[in-house]
């Protein structure tokens, strides 16, 4: 039996029912036996102390146990300057059961909706980052269930100090400082640093469990355990390795049962419970509309109903027996029916459309606070918040616009007095626009701060072993490193930002909506990301193009101009790269029957076509056999394993029933760059 151990059955014991008394002064003996010097003078005042207990009431036992308390972190505190030769922090050990409650008010400057999307969103990545802890107790060494802890604990974090709840964001914060000496190699993975990572989210979903049943401006009661698992998680930081003693998960509290009949209340007790219900009406301070909440995922439900009829219809108009054309009334009649078939189809996507204007005001003022308690001066501009995109977009584009704009300000904005120091105005601007580009959405994130630091970025990418050699990287190369897991050049890390956690996060979810980042920075005059998403990743329209005996459908979207080519339109580079000279451009040429080895196609660039594909700046000649028909098409993955393939971007059901995989544009162009780079 250790002090630790000791401590533990201190805190277990109850003032009023010491039932496990005797084993506590048992242990106790037995302890300052093995003790020797100063730890061993304490423990027999300890020992003495405890012989009065039996004659007194629960308050005084009360007492004596605090006392008893104040003696062992004395001998703590001398047993481990001991043995590491570091004064720790003292935390006061008091019998848990009889701490007082502790009671946290919510902010009401956030209305009922906020906080229930907060609540879910919260809930997700509690669930999330617990499944990659247990994990990670059987893999120490995977590193990708490290991150996306991280991930799940930053995002907490974030969120929470957003909307001022400081009881979870102080946990969160805690809980990252302790995964961050394990993912900077300063201490190995215990069971101990698993053991506080689920405890504390035990206690998160605890503490939103009690959120749901409440609102904007009322106060909740927090976990019991709260405190102490603060405490323990603060001295695990700085070297106190004295875990929190409760060993059962903080189970969210269930409503009592009651085993007998309610009693009906009386009229004036209902008229008090009215009074004091709080309706969400009055946190938005909107009028009621005449709008009905659907979930999304029967939209979705109904999207895919809605692809399939298209495909139906689209099988039956091309029938046989309709092409010959010879029953005009029939002809008539599915012709019709294609009509409302696509009506239908173009009501259901608008019905899954919704404006970025709520997102956008979010992010006003989550800069609003963040240069607040940064002390800087940021004048955050919004421009296309009335563009409107898919409801599942929005809610996978949120988390990436929190970590961009919450990096600009801590990084990127400099302080007033810094901008004067540099002939800036003290003003530092953040924008943020969404517009549309080619079909797709394009949104923004723009400051007039400090730039990217290259030579910092090249250093910490040599240092972590990215990269070899800097000789022949770009600068969109260089910048590409920051969306690294882990990478950071912060100098110190704050509650904001500076784990290097919240671009790999961006990075992330733009892919996971086909959609790439871009980085343009200038140092001394701000820094800007840029991404490209679909509007929606439901339907597209597209040209079925034939390569061999296999078909494929490219966006319209990105499609420029085909055209057969002559001779003397073809150019190659060192011998081995095809270049097409397009409106006095080379651009790369990329042969799709190469790139999926189909081995029946055109050879011959003179005899087939080259689509002109570009997106944004980047373009290259993509040659095909021929192109078919247009088409408009449900978009469909193609299952695990499948959806990373280079230049596919999903699959779709043809109108024979066949599947035909949808070309990536981007993922081509970023080949035939690569390809172009590689020959230069």
């Amino acid at each position: 039996m250790n002090l630790n151990q000791l401590a533990i059955l201190l805190i277990e014991l109850d003032p009023e029912t010491p039932s496990n008394l005797d084993e506590f002064k048992k242990n106790l003996i037995l302890t300052k036996k093995k003790a020797r010097g100063k730890i061993k003078n304490i423990l027999e005042q300890a020992c003495s102390e405890m012989e009065t207990w039996s004659g007194l009431d629960p308050d005084q036992r009360r007492s004596g146990m605090v006392r008893m308390g104040e003696l062992l972190e004395q001998a703590m505190d001398l047993s481990i300057e001991k043995t590491s030769g570091a004064k720790p922090k003292k935390s006061k050990i008091i019998p848990q059961k009889k701490m007082e409650s502790l009671k946290f008010t919510l902010s009401n400057e956030f209305d009922a909706d906020l906080l229930n999307e907060f609540i879910v969103e919260s809930m997700e990545c509690s669930g999330m980052a617990e499944s990659s802890v247990l994990e990670w107790e059987k893999n120490p060494d995977n590193q990708e269930l490290l991150n996306t802890i991280f991930r799940g604990f930053h995002t907490i974090k974030g969120t929470s100090a957003f909307l001022n709840l400081d009881c979870i964001k102080d946990l969160a914060h805690q809980a990252e400082s302790i995964l961050a000496r394990v993912r900077d190699g300063k201490e190995n993975f215990t069971g101990d640093h698993a053991d506080l990572a689920l405890k504390t989210l035990d206690i998160i979903k605890g503490i939103l469990e009690r959120m749901k049943l409440s609102g904007p401006g009322q106060q909740i009661e927090l976990p019991a355990d709260y405190e102490n698992q603060l405490n323990a998680l603060k001295n695990f930081v700085s070297g106190v390795r004295q875990l929190p003693v409760d060993e059962i998960p903080n189970i969210p509290d269930e409503p009592d049962v009651d085993i007998e009949p309610k009693k009906r209340p009386t009229r004036k007790e209902e008229e008090i419970a009215q009074k004091q219900a709080v309706s969400p009406m009055q946190f938005s301070g909107l009028a009621a509309e005449s709008t009905v909440r659907v979930k999304i995922d029967r939209l979705d439900k109904l999207l895919d109903t809605v692809g399939e009829l298209v495909i139906a219809q689209t099988m039956v108009g091309e029938d046989e027996l309709i092409i010959n054309g010879k029953n005009h009334e029939l002809n008539k009649k599915v012709s019709l029916a294609g009509k409302i078939v696509r009506e239908l189809q173009d009501l259901s996507m608008i019905l899954r459309m919704v404006p970025l204007k709520g997102t956008f005001q979010k992010m006003a003022r989550l800069a609003r606070d963040l240069s607040q308690k940064n002390g800087k001066k940021v004048d955050f501009i919004i421009e296309g918040d009335d563009v409107e995109i898919d409801r599942n977009m929005v809610d996978m584009m949120a988390d990436p616009l929190v970590h961009l704009i919450r990096n600009s300000v801590d990084h990127g904005i400099e302080t007033p007095e810094e901008r004067h120091r540099s002939g800036k105005s003290e003003d530092g601007h953040i924008h943020l626009t969404a517009s549309h580009a080619e079909s797709s959405i394009m949104l923004t994130v723009s400051d007039d701060g400090r730039g990217l630091n290259r030579r910092k970025i090249i250093d910490k990418a040599v240092a972590r072993g990215l990269v070899d050699s800097t000789e022949r990287i770009s600068d969109q190369e260089i910048w590409q490193l920051i969306f690294e897991p882990g990478f950071s050049t912060a100098e110190q890390v704050t509650e904001i930002s500076g784990r290097g956690v919240g671009l790999d996060v961006v990075r992330q979810a733009v892919e996971a909506l086909r959609g790439r980042i871009e980085v343009q920075s200038s140092e001394g005059k701000g820094c800007t990301f840029i991404m490209r998403m679909p509007l929606t990743m439901a339907i597209i329209d597209g040209m079925v193009v034939k390569v061999g005996f296999q078909r494929y459908i490219l966006p319209i979207v990105n499609i420029q101009k085909a055209v057969r080519p002559l001779e003397s339109d073809i150019h190659t580079v060192n011998q081995r790269a095809e270049m097409l000279l397009f409106q006095d451009e080379l651009l790369p040429i990329i042969r799709l029957h190469r790139l999926f080895d189909i081995p029946d196609a055109q050879t011959q660039l003179t005899s087939g076509l080259l689509v002109v594909i570009g997106e944004g700046q980047h373009r290259c000649a993509l040659f095909v056999d021929d192109l078919l028909y247009q088409t408009q098409v449900v978009t469909k993955l193609l299952g695990k394993g499948m959806n990373n393939v280079p230049g596919v971007a999903g699959g779709a059901i043809m109108s024979d029933g066949t599947v035909g995989l949808i070309l990536d544009s981007s993922g081509i162009i970023s080949i035939a760059r690569q390809r172009s780079n590689t020959t230069a």
